[in-house]
């Protein structure tokens, strides 16, 4: 399946070549200070791709929110908890409904958003939002594969696609994120979808302290061409199963099991909001 994937990304690639011509290739995101060096000059394709990518991270968050669980369409009330099916998985299966985690489906199982390899070579734990030394979290992946700038407390500048995270963890580290759904320039303000208590159209200051991360306008090119250039060097990404050990299976499941049950190690750590 994952051959598949690959040539569906090879080909989006060059439709994004055609769209984008005479505009230099999409380098593979390598930091955060590379993303934030992409110039906001971008092309008429780039500014459509950016629109439908937006769109179809909003339009998952707005199907699911009131999930039970990621295999569970079952609606829980508004505010009610989903400890099954938390704050930074609903933002990670957005994602990748959108492309931005290649080699992911927004429909695989949670382990592999448990143990993700990018292109970069790096495991991911997309399930989560805190800070814990031992693995790398969501954040961690906007800001090294280059699809998120960090633009700090600024609503204002918040489009539907982006990104809100919550300051409320030990520290002051990160604890909590949901998606932004409308703009604020809406009736309304910016508002957030959200998990582990069941959030619709939350207003953004509900989530402070917080900070807003902006999708780039290239995010689905720049996943394209990353996808693309891992293929090419021989690089394989998508849901990471280490060798087993003494007979066992392999991979962190025990260990993904542990961490969302106990106290003070879920997702997120902080107070849920």
């Amino acid at each position: 399946m994952r051959d598949k994937h690959r040539r569906r990304l090879l080909s989006g690639a060059l439709v994004t070549g055609l769209m984008c011509a005479a505009v230099p290739a999409v380098a593979a995101p390598a930091s955060a200070a590379q993303g934030a060096a992409f110039t906001r000059t971008v092309t008429w394709g780039q500014q459509w791709l950016d629109r439908v990518t937006r769109q179809q991270e909003v339009n998952f968050a707005e199907n699911h929110w009131s999930w039970t669980a990621w295999n569970d369409s079952t609606p829980v009330a508004g505010g009610a908890d989903q400890p099954n099916y938390q704050c930074a998985e609903f933002v990670a299966r957005a994602m990748a409904a959108a492309g931005l985690i290649p080699g992911l489906s927004p429909d695989a199982p949670q382990d592999d958003y448990f143990n993700y390899t990018a292109p970069n070579g790096k495991v991911y734990d997309l399930l989560l939002i805190s800070v814990l030394p031992q693995y790398n979290n969501i954040y961690a992946y906007l800001m090294d594969s280059g699809l998120g700038i960090d633009v700090g407390d600024d609503p204002a500048a918040a489009r539907p696609g982006d990104f809100v995270v919550t300051y409320l963890a030990p520290d002051g580290t990160s604890s909590h994120m949901g998606l932004i759904v409308t703009p604020a320039a809406g009736s309304g303000g910016v508002t957030v979808d959200a998990h582990n208590h069941a959030r619709y159209h939350y207003a953004y200051n509900f989530y402070e302290p917080a900070h807003v991360v902006e999708l780039e306008a290239d995010a689905r090119a720049k996943m394209i061409a990353w996808a693309a250039s891992a293929t090419a060097a021989h690089v394989a990404y998508g849901p990471h199963q280490p060798a087993a050990a003494n007979g066992g299976t392999g991979g962190k499941s025990g260990t993904l099991h542990s961490r969302l049950v106990s106290p003070g190690l879920g997702d997120p750590a902080g107070p849920q909001v």
